[in-house]
Formats: structure tokens, C-alpha cells, sequence
């Protein structure tokens, strides 16, 4: 009797703790996975060309853009990928898809850059589109994008194999064969860039660089120049070299890179193939050079490591490394952007800090600043409010260590209601080529 009474006590009180813990459980409201991470479905037309056994992968925003996550790989039935991952509520999604690399991203069908896709995670949210074409597929190679350009190849020592730009000559400069006239040479990524006016949808596929140039000319605010367009990428514009000479080029696997040798291509190569063959004036006094992304970094990193070389130097939403606090000689390790696998032939696996150091702009103005006072900056970036779909931040802190050095940038730095396009890229061109040209005639 007593050993029942006991078994009945027990057991009542597991009974009661049980459904105490139960009820606390119950008294606490948590959201459903459905509602805290609502799946998001993606769904793509991906081009014939694809390879059966190709895998698939969605790079992006929430990822670090790592291109071959295989968190994020894609299923296939035919021509069509799709997959569905949980995303936090509300968060705003930017990605493209890749093959496994940045070299075989997705492209436009004439093998330029697309802007990021976009969505945002909700319940019930579906993303869906067409991939047009991917960056390792080859394109005519003999496009000129835009017939008041001349599209020149040559052989590049430096390189080891022949390399492309594109050039414009104002209509002075073709007439009267004893002018010479200041040169700008922009940069970006492939030679096309600049001129192509499908490079994005911001575009509108009737104005490019030239356009903005031959207005300016029209309203008499600048006078002739000579425009050069350098390739900087691979041929297919995967693989970027920031114009520099590559840390690690076997890690590319890239024969249209060459050796890799990207700085010295631009100063044993193509300045003076440009200034042997075409009507410029001679020397750094009358070069400048500007950019965009990419091409920003490779504008300001240019004119800090050789400032004898130009006279102007300007950069629109240029991508720079983040300099560290604590050492004014290496690269932030807490920047993730200088991580990502689009840089391993640029920096070397594992990461060379101290060489990268020595190629950024941030941490070059760092160890010695003194000659950035000689040239003329004309920097700008996109707003604060526009993060991380801009560079603000990277480029206010160019802007201060300009200043720290007594360097003056003499655009607003900040554009409100930028965005990082070409369009926004063309207007910065408005406002730093009539600078350009006053500072090199």
C-alpha cells in the first residue's frame, strides 16, 4: 500500500512539473520559423549552352558574395534552377548566379556586367528571372561598342601577349597634325566599359562617357582631349587585376591575363604606345585619370604610387581596402571584401597583407602621404542611406586621410541619391572633366 501511495506521489508530481515546464513553454510567444525566416524561392531560365553536370550557386549580399557556397547551390530540371532558402524578415537580398567562380558569373548576352538582382524576404517570396549569358563564354572580339572610338590591339611586353583598348580623338586632334592635346585615360574593368551603352540598364542604351564629353565641348566648359580606355580584366571580365602586378597569377589559371603584370603593362606599355601614336602632350603634367568601382580604386592607387605620372586624379564609389588602425603597414583583417576569392591572384592564398598594403589607396596615404598634396583630387561616392549598395564609407575615409595629408579634393566627395551605376558613373565624369582638362592643357 505504502510503495503504490509513493508511485502515485511521483508520478504526480512529473505529471505537475511536466505540465509546469510545458505551460512556461507556451507562456512565451516565439514566431514560428515561417515568420522570424520566411523561404524565399528563386526560379531561373539558364542558358542552352549550360553544361549538364554544371552546378549552380546563388552569390550574394548574405553570403559575402562567396561564389561556390554550397549552402547555396541550385537544383535543375532542364533549362530552369530554382532552390528556396530561409532569409531573416524584411532583409533586402542582392545576388547573382555563378557556375562555381567568378569567372563564370552570369553576364549580359554581350558578355558586360549586369547589375545585382534584388529581392526581398517575405512570405510567399518568389524571385525569378533569366541568366543571358555567362562571363566564360566567349563574344565576338572584334566589337567596337561605340564607332567614334578607335579599337586598338597591340603587344604587350609587360604582358607577354596582346592587349586591347579603345581610344577617342577629338575632331581637333584629326585635322591639324601639329596638335597636341591633354590625355585621360578611365578605368574600370574591361576596355568596353566605359563606352558600351548596354553596360547596364541605367544607360538607357543611347549615352555613354562620350556623350557627356561631346556635350561639355558643346557648351564650351572644356576644351580637346584625347580619351583612352585600357582593358584591366581577363578577356571575358572575370578575373579583375586592379591594375597591378599580380601577387599570385598561376592562381587565375587565366592565359589572357598574360604574366599578370598589369602595373607595368600601364607604364612601360600603354602610355607610351598612346603618346608615340596619337596627338597627346607628353608627360605626367598632362595626364590625368578616373574610374569607377573598381576602376577608382585603380585611378587613386595609380596616382599614389607613381604621382609624377599625372596631374589629376578622380574616382566615382571607388572599392578600397580598409586600412588598419592598429598597423598603418597592412590591410584591416576585418575587411571580408579583401577575403573574397575575386582577389586570390591579386594578394595571394593566404593573403600577402603587407603587399596588399602597398597597393591600396587607404593604407598608402597611411606609410606616406606627402605627395598626394602635388595632384588634383576629384573624388565622389555614393550617400550613407544607399549602403551597402554604395562605397560611402570607403571613400569618406579617403576623403579624410586626404585631408590629414593636406591633399584637397575639390568635388562635394558625398552625391546624394547616388547609386552605384553607370549612369551616376557618367555624371561624375560631367562634373571632373572640365577639372581634368584645367589642370593638364
Amino acid at each position: 500500500m505504502w510503495l503504490t501511495l509513493i508511485l502515485f506521489v511521483v508520478g504526480l508530481g512529473l505529471a505537475f512539473g511536466l505540465g509546469f515546464m510545458v505551460g512556461r513553454q507556451r507562456s512565451i510567444p516565439q514566431p514560428t520559423p515561417s515568420e522570424a525566416t520566411p523561404l524565399v524561392n528563386f526560379e531561373f531560365k539558364i542558358p542552352a549552352d549550360t553544361a549538364p553536370g554544371d552546378q549552380l550557386y546563388l552569390t550574394g549580399s548574405f553570403n559575402q558574395w562567396r561564389p561556390n557556397d554550397a549552402t547555396y547551390v541550385l537544383s535543375r530540371s532542364a533549362d530552369i534552377a530554382y532552390g528556396a532558402w530561409p532569409f531573416t524578415h524584411g532583409l533586402q537580398l542582392e545576388f547573382k548566379l555563378t557556375r562555381g567562380s567568378w569567372q563564370n558569373v552570369e553576364k549580359s548576352l554581350d558578355g558586360s556586367e549586369i547589375p545585382n538582382r534584388r529581392g526581398i524576404a517575405a512570405s510567399g517570396a518568389q524571385v525569378k528571372g533569366a541568366v543571358a549569358a555567362w562571363a566564360d563564354r566567349q563574344r565576338d572580339p572584334a566589337k567596337i561598342y561605340d564607332e567614334r572610338v578607335e579599337r586598338v590591339d597591340f603587344f604587350s611586353n609587360a604582358l607577354g601577349i596582346t592587349r586591347t583598348f579603345y581610344i577617342y580623338l577629338p575632331i581637333e586632334a584629326r585635322s591639324d597634325e601639329n596638335l597636341r592635346v591633354p590625355s585621360l585615360y578611365l578605368f574600370r574593368g574591361h576596355e568596353r566599359e566605359w563606352i558600351n551603352k548596354n553596360e547596364d540598364g541605367t544607360r538607357g542604351g543611347n549615352r555613354n562617357v562620350l556623350d557627356v564629353y561631346e556635350e561639355l565641348r558643346r557648351q564650351n566648359r572644356i576644351g580637346p582631349m584625347v580619351l583612352v580606355f585600357p582593358g584591366m580584366t581577363n578577356a571575358n571580365d572575370a578575373v579583375h587585376s586592379l591594375g597591378i602586378n599580380l601577387h599570385a597569377p598561376e592562381l587565375a589559371a587565366e592565359p589572357t591575363l598574360g604574366s599578370g603584370r598589369f602595373e607595368d603593362f600601364i607604364y612601360r606599355d600603354l602610355i607610351p604606345y598612346v603618346e608615340t601614336h596619337y596627338p597627346v602632350l607628353f608627360g605626367g603634367a598632362h595626364r590625368s585619370l578616373d574610374g569607377f568601382s573598381l576602376g577608382g580604386f585603380i585611378s587613386v592607387n595609380q596616382a599614389l604610387r607613381h604621382p609624377n605620372e599625372w596631374a589629376s586624379v578622380g574616382a566615382y564609389d571607388g572599392l578600397f581596402f580598409w586600412d588598419d588602425p592598429e598597423n598603418a603597414e597592412i590591410i584591416a583583417a576585418r575587411d571580408s571584401v579583401f577575403e573574397r576569392s575575386l582577389f586570390d591572384a591579386n594578394f595571394g592564398v593566404p593573403r600577402d597583407h603587407t603587399f596588399a598594403a602597398q597597393h591600396n589607396p587607404l593604407t598608402l596615404l597611411r606609410i606616406d602621404g606627402a605627395q598626394a598634396s602635388k595632384l588634383q583630387w576629384l573624388i565622389e561616392y555614393g550617400p550613407e542611406s544607399a549602403e551597402p549598395n554604395v562605397n560611402y564609407y570607403r571613400g569618406a575615409r579617403l576623403d579624410e586621410l586626404l585631408r590629414e595629408v593636406g591633399a584637397h579634393n575639390r568635388l562635394s566627395g558625398v552625391v546624394p541619391n547616388a547609386n552605384h551605376s553607370w549612369q551616376m558613373a557618367d555624371e561624375h565624369m560631367r562634373r571632373s572633366l572640365p577639372y581634368h582638362y584645367q589642370q593638364t592643357q
